[in-house]
């Protein structure tokens, strides 16, 4: 499985509040970072993902978005 650099959002330990600047802030956040969007579309094409992703479903709603950004 293909890893990628996380950073959680108020579930995780020692995370912090989300922090809204318009609208309602979500109750958790999570930011991934993958090294390139292919990357990250090969690892949502998984079957383990997606079986994984079957059952989360069952208890949890989730919205994702992916952004891309500029090499660093």
């Amino acid at each position: 499985m293909w890893g990628p650099t996380t950073s959680g959002g108020t579930g995780g330990a020692g995370a912090k509040a989300v922090t809204a600047l318009d609208g309602a802030p979500p109750k958790r956040a999570v930011v991934q970072v993958w090294d390139s969007m292919e990357k990250l579309q090969a690892w949502r094409n998984d079957p383990q993902f997606k079986e994984l992703r079957q059952v989360g479903g069952k208890y949890a709603t989730f919205r994702s978005f992916a952004v891309e950004g500029v090499a660093q």
